[in-house]
């Protein structure tokens, strides 16, 4: 009895220099053997382990299950399922642990052999990956309220299309997916402004400008577009990823500003041209008059010409009052609603 059990005990003392952590205990806990591994993680030595309970730090509750769970272990169910604890002394360390019980030849459970290896890092990672993915879904879920989104493949073919896309283009995602962003073209813009965009994606490199865009019911609509190259391991081009915000309002506000410019240059046209002419007539006439007193009959040719083109003029700025109250003051109006 005494053979055997030293003989399974020299077998597993092969297992000191192993980087995991290697502990012999009694079925009630009691460290019998441990390995360096084992002490360099608790920072203590083996005479200082060994004949101490394995089981002293665990709470009442978690002492009770473990305890249960190792009666009963058998020879035909020798191991524990693999598990994860943390709160080791001194250490906030995740450890995968592998218990298997030892029995001699009549059943009875004698030891306990522990394998325990250190994941922290694997288990970290995960639990980054976990909130990585946690707020990439509520980037997504940002992203679907504010933003059009697609993904297209290297040729332009649209493989996906967000909610915010389909709400604003009244396409549906399957009408969308499978075709090219042609489904949208307003015909705005010039065969020589999307070459350019090409050109810029399909050399790797971002694209940012203003859309105009046809919806499914013919109505259009301004994005402000960014379009980013997706790029695999060895930097080809594979595809492209597409955001884009509505600026129908400040689109709005530009046109309504280049009206009202549009307006003044009118005005301005209008006064340099229209009144500019009778101006200088009538200050012509007034120029010969003062020079003498003309004979009657042309005396009065010369006041005639005066009253027609003041006629003439009280017309033009009665036109003038009259385009200034349709367009400028309505452009001022608009302006200050906004």
């Amino acid at each position: 009895m005494e053979r055997h059990i030293n003989a399974i005990e020299e077998r597993y003392r092969l297992l000191i220099d192993t980087e995991d952590f290697v502990t012999i205990s009694t079925p009630d806990r009691l460290r019998k053997f441990v390995n360096r591994s084992y002490c360099r993680f608790f920072e203590t030595t083996e005479a200082e382990l060994i004949g101490t309970s394995f089981i002293d730090s665990f709470t009442d509750e978690k002492k009770h299950f473990y305890l249960k769970f190792i009666s009963n272990m058998s020879p035909e169910n020798p191991s524990i399922s693999t598990t994860q604890h943390t709160g080791l002394p001194g250490k906030e360390k995740w450890i995968h642990w592998k218990e298997t019980g030892i029995f001699d030849e009549n059943g009875n459970l004698i030891e306990v052999l522990s394998v325990g290896r250190d994941v922290d890092e694997i288990v970290r990672i995960r639990k980054d990956k976990e909130t990585l993915l946690k707020m990439l879904g509520v980037y997504r879920q940002a992203i679907d309220l504010n933003i059009l989104s697609s993904i297209t493949d290297a040729k332009g073919i649209i493989i996906y299309a967000n909610k915010k896309f389909c709400e604003v283009s009244k396409y549906s995602s399957r009408e969308l997916l499978g075709h090219s962003h042609n489904i949208i073209n307003s015909g705005y813009h010039s065969k020589k402004f999307f070459a350019h965009l090409w050109k810029t994606i399909l050399a790797g490199k971002m694209w940012h400008g203003e859309i105009k865009n046809k919806a499914k019911d013919g109505t259009f609509y301004w994005v402000d577009t960014v379009i980013m190259p997706i790029k695999d391991s060895t930097n080809n081009v594979t595809g492209f990823l597409s955001l884009r915000m509505q600026i129908d309002e400040k689109k709005k506000i530009e046109e309504d500003r280049n009206a009202y410019v549009k307006s003044l240059e009118d005005m301005l046209f209008m006064l340099s041209h229209e009144i500019r002419k009778p101006v200088a007539t009538s200050l012509g006439i007034v120029n010969i008059m003062q020079e003498g007193i003309p004979e009657k009959e042309e005396y009065d040719k010369m006041l005639a010409y005066l009253l027609d083109l003041g006629t003439e003029m009280d017309n033009y700025v009665h036109k003038m009052n009259d385009y200034i109250e349709k367009n400028i003051r309505s452009a001022v109006s608009r302006h200050h609603e906004e």
